[in-house]
């Protein structure tokens, strides 16, 4: 979900960074990993957390080798860096690396657990009530619980930052006897390997960004202003289709009207828990039900069930938007802390209120989501960053971008932004789709082709031009027939 990005520390420089001294070759075990379909090698490898001193608490790494099919491998693996910040490579990763099956076939592909995620001492923060409706729909931050759980981990937070997070990774790269390797970044992804490449420039043969983050983006500031051209695209998409225009002619102007019901005063709705079953009670809120539809907006399936969601939210029927959004943040498996360390270091400590005000006004997220993120901040802590730290990353790499035209968080105009810096590079929109492209139509053969010839301005896209945003429900039963 909006989840920012991170980079900090105590000494480090901001051109090529030192790695730790070479290090044995980890013990690589066979293993499966979920949504993987091929047998992977898992290990670990242990670095410092403070990386500056090089002393006191050790972190162990998990990582994951994909070895390629075929039996004379390339010698650049692929390396997968996945979004949040706050998920696990292994975790989140190996479905990136089925839908990239072409790739595996001469190529390893390799996942590292960032610090603070997964296998490598998660910086986690969750509880029982996370996963309630009521948690869903009417968001609080409980201070308390944020100061417990920062007070029960065993981490210095401020070190879980992503220029650290990359040295470990070129640590992991030396390692595994690599000498340059390509990179996939998603979400928060590519703000990851857009830290390792200038920090280890000269081991980064080419970079595949799926929906860039720039450092320009201050990822939550941006996603009020964002989210709402998305949604104002859906809107307009809607009266544009005949059968959605026919059985919703007032879609944006009832979402309006709903959320102006429930900004007077919350509804209490008693509904089952779409996965568990059992009833809830809940509490819907205009900012949770504003952010629950955010979600929706993610992924264009979902997002084509807002207008008839909306319809029978607005008749106090919240069950349509209910399974949907449980299902997708059920999916999104973050280490919350994580999340802080990063965003609170390298978004919010840089957007003033002028920023906040002119970016949330008039949007239907609001800013009041943003408020509350800057006072969890307050509790848990930033480390400093230098400014010289967010100046774009400018080089010449080989370099494919990729974004999705109704994406609510990484749109194209960030994905054309890093373009601008990058050379080769091409950035190509992909119609109908919203955050995360890699796995939609033709593009995985496209990131393939790429990754063999190095040359993104080649590339033959005209295979996307058939994709369209899915079908509206115009109904329960699905889109009309």
């Amino acid at each position: 979900m909006h989840r920012g990005l991170r980079w900090a520390t105590l000494g480090l420089g901001l051109a090529c960074t030192e790695s730790a001294p070479r290090t044995e070759r980890p013990e690589l075990l066979p293993c499966r990993l979920e949504g993987l379909g091929v047998e992977a090698r898992c290990g670990h490898l242990t670095v410092f957390e403070n990386r500056s001193t090089q002393e006191g608490r050790r972190l162990e790494l998990r990582l994951a080798v994909v070895p390629a099919l075929a039996s004379q491998p390339l010698p650049d693996p692929l390396f997968l860096l996945v979004g949040g910040p706050g998920q696990a490579a292994t975790k989140a990763g190996p479905a990136v690396a089925e839908v990239l099956r072409e790739v595996l076939r001469s190529r390893d592909v390799v996942l590292v657990d960032q610090r603070g995620t997964g296998g490598s001492n998660p910086l986690d923060c969750k509880n029982e009530e996370a996963i309630s409706l009521a948690k869903r729909f009417a968001p609080r931050t409980d201070l308390t619980e944020t100061r417990a759980c920062k007070s029960a981990l065993q981490a210095d937070t401020t070190l879980y930052t992503t220029n650290l997070a990359m040295d470990d990774l070129d640590d992991v790269r030396q390692a595994l006897g690599y000498e340059r390797i390509n990179l996939w970044g998603g979400s928060y992804g590519t703000r990851a390997a857009l830290v390792y490449l200038r920090q280890h420039p000269t081991h980064v043969r080419s970079l595949v960004l799926d929906g860039s983050a720039p450092f320009e983006l201050k990822l939550p500031l941006f996603v009020a202003r964002d989210g709402q051209r998305a949604l104002d695209s859906l809107f307009a998409d809607c009266l544009a289709d005949a059968d959605c225009a026919a059985r919703f002619p007032d879609a944006r102007g009832e979402f309006e009207r709903l959320l102006q019901r429930l900004e007077r005063e919350p509804e209490t709705t008693r509904l089952l828990h779409p996965r568990t079953g059992l009833p809830e009670t809940l509490v819907v809120e205009r900012e949770g039900l504003a952010a629950a539809l955010l979600n929706l907006l993610y992924v264009p399936a979902l997002a084509g069930l807002i207008p008839l969601g909306v319809e029978r939210a607005s008749r106090g029927e919240y069950g349509t938007l209910v399974a949907p959004v449980e299902a997708f943040s059920n999916g999104v498996d973050l280490s919350e802390g994580m999340f802080l360390s990063v965003v609170c270091a390298e978004d919010l400590s840089r957007v003033t209120e002028q920023e906040v005000t002119e970016q949330t006004q008039g949007t239907f997220l609001g800013a009041g989501w943003l408020s509350r993120l800057r006072e969890q901040c307050a509790e848990w802590g930033a480390a400093t960053l230098p400014e010289a730290y967010f100046a774009p990353v400018v080089a010449n790499v080989p370099s494919l971008l990729l974004s999705g035209d109704l994406d609510p968080v990484t749109p194209p105009r960030w994905g054309e932004l890093v373009r601008s810096t990058l050379s080769p590079s091409r950035h190509v929109v992909v119609p109908g789709a919203g955050h995360g492209v890699t796995s939609l139509g033709c593009v995985p053969q496209l990131i393939d082709q790429f990754l063999d010839t190095l040359d993104p301005i080649a590339l033959d896209t005209r295979c996307l031009e058939r994709l369209e945003r899915p079908p509206f429900f115009t109904s329960l039963e699905g889109p009309s027939p």
